[in-house]
């Protein structure tokens, strides 16, 4: 499988991944936020959806990268939002 399909397996995976990052928000895993790392990896993901845009060869891998690449900034900015705003809060 390419870099593409990848991509968007991680991307769905990202989306239980916040669920249970949130339920243990006051546990730090060796001085990490679990948001910090669930948005490191949808980061990663990201990026790694635009370079999959290289292997776009038909409309399916091209609406699995337009979906990976949607999904991964909703992810991030809603991440960004939500560590952000418990920073100014703690």
């Amino acid at each position: 499988m390419n870099i593409n399909v990848w991509s968007f397996i991680v991307s769905l995976f990202c989306i239980p991944l916040l669920l249970i990052a949130t339920f243990y928000v006051n546990v730090t895993i060796l001085g990490i936020h679990p948001l910090n790392i669930v948005l490191t990896i949808t980061i990663i993901t990201f990026v790694l959806g635009v370079i999959g845009l290289k292997d776009v060869n038909n409309w399916k891998a091209l609406a699995r990268s337009i979906v990976t690449i949607c999904l991964t900034i909703s992810f991030s900015v809603l991440l960004l939002y939500i560590i952000i705003m418990g920073n100014l809060l703690s």
